[in-house]
């Protein structure tokens, strides 16, 4: 009763920002200014014409790291701070704990006219943020000739990653750039699975159901697998099976495909013969911690967490593990992870100082320190050698160096859930609505389930598509 009152006030509160999001000014350029400039500019001319000269400006950044991390950032801004030629003062400041906090304050900061220079975004609530007009394409930015990035440049970031950024619902627009990038792997224990009597970590989902049930024991606390109450599992099942949350041109959610109904009935078989056990909402970390303790055998998560992962083995039954691709069908796939950094819209001369800090973020020594102190795969291809050796010679990573060396190997089959305004709330609806129904009842039927689910997807995505004039 609770979730279908929080999710009534979810919706509520959606259709009043929609509704609030058309009193604000839009993302369209204004009139040309002096020496021609629209804002936000739209051309890479007009970005080079604007002039940084004496003008001092402060760069505000709103991100949701932990202190130690945001005195990490402050330190490279610091950097950024003594060495740009045009006087621009960067400052980071944590705006939550979460994402989600991080969207709901600058949600609250675009209606009262204040948002931030820049902050992290992921992809769909970028889009969310441009249907409101308060944030820019940063096109015109990048291929600037004076203040952009070169072929080299270009060349030298991850082609998934830059390519992950252009949204599709505002015609390849791009609404943020990379600073740090990660994918959704398998952490699996290493000991355990021998002792199963396998010598390699499953590599279809018939095998590992199979493995995940043998190690099943709950009179002892003993699980195959912790359920976390992340869309982005359900996802990363969906593309291991050849499947895809939202259609390629952004048009439509496709996740009841017949790859979401297999993955869906596995969750449901799952947990009626008992193989897995659900990590609660209110149980932080507690997918990390149960792993560490070796009370479960598979966790799916974010390969930024491995040093998070390794903490909680040292601190709980100290095995050997390891991280693989998830399972998959006929071809692997692999889900990418990205917040970037979007700039909102203020003036051209702000816009291009906050451009400027991103740019400064992602290139090479930056990249490799904020990889190597957070586990966050490097922006750059420059940077993989180094971070993987400083990982290397670190004994706290041990033979875990060698596994984050793999990640790069598999990038090539990286997928994006869906860069589209609006999914934040399907997300919730794939949690609540259809996740969480088949661990507690054996017997509802998945296909309707994600039928229905689907529809109402389908629906939030046409409330949230571009309005004429944005």
């Amino acid at each position: 009763m609770f979730a279908g009152r929080l999710r009534r006030v979810l919706t509520l509160l959606l259709g009043l920002a929609a509704i609030l999001g058309a009193c604000v000014p839009q993302a369209a350029p204004t009139q040309p200014g002096p020496g021609g400039i629209t804002n936000p500019p739209t051309t890479p001319e007009m970005v080079d014409a604007i002039d940084l000269t004496g003008k001092n400006i402060e760069v505000v950044y709103w991100h949701n790291r932990p202190q130690r991390d945001q005195e990490l950032i402050q330190s490279m801004l610091d950097e950024f701070n003594r060495t740009n030629p045009y006087g621009i003062r960067a400052r980071a400041e944590i705006a939550g704990a979460s994402y989600n906090d991080v969207y709901n304050k600058i949600n609250a900061a675009i209606q009262a006219g204040q948002p931030p220079d820049i902050a992290v975004a992921y992809q769909n609530q970028a889009a969310f943020y441009r249907n409101q007009g308060a944030v820019i394409d940063l096109t015109p930015f990048i291929k600037s000739k004076k203040y952009g990035l070169t072929e080299e440049d270009l060349k030298d970031y991850f082609p998934i990653f830059l390519e992950s950024d252009a949204n599709p619902q505002f015609k390849g627009e791009r609404l943020g750039f990379p600073t740090q990038r990660s994918v959704e792997v398998m952490y699996y224990n290493a000991d355990w699975l021998r002792q199963l009597g396998y010598t390699e970590p499953p590599r279809d989902w018939k095998t590992w159901e199979e493995a995940a049930c043998k190690a099943s024991d709950p009179a002892n606390r003993k699980y195959g697998w912790a359920f976390r109450h992340d869309a982005s599992n359900f996802a990363s099942m969906v593309f291991s099976r050849g499947g895809r949350i939202l259609s390629p041109d952004g048009s439509a959610y496709v996740f009841n495909s017949p790859a979401g109904v297999e993955s869906l009935a596995m969750i449901q078989r799952m947990f009626k013969n008992k193989c897995a056990v659900e990590i609660p909402v209110g149980e932080r970390f507690g997918e990390q911690n149960r792993f560490g303790n070796g009370e479960v055998l598979f966790v799916f998560a974010s390969s930024s967490g491995l040093p998070f992962y390794r903490e909680a083995v040292e601190k709980g039954a100290k095995f050997n593990w390891d991280i693989s691709l998830p399972p998959y069908t006929e071809r692997p796939a692999i889900n990418l992870y990205g917040a970037s950094v979007s700039v909102f819209k203020t003036t051209p001369e702000r816009e291009l100082a906050a451009w400027l800090v991103i740019k400064f973020l992602g290139e090479r020594p930056q990249t490799v320190k904020w990889a190597v102190n957070t586990g966050y795969l490097p922006v750059r291809q420059s940077a993989k050698a180094d971070v993987i050796s400083a990982f290397e010679r670190d004994p706290q990573w041990g033979p875990v160096a060698r596994s984050y060396a793999r990640i790069f190997d598999w990038l090539q089959y990286a997928m994006v859930e869906s860069p589209v305004a609006g999914y934040d709330p399907v997300r919730t609806i794939i949690d609540q609505e259809v996740m969480s129904r088949v661990i507690n009842d054996p017997n509802v039927d998945v296909k309707k389930l994600l039928d229905d689910a689907v529809a109402k997807a389908n629906e939030i995505l046409r409330e949230n598509a571009p309005r004429s004039g944005r």
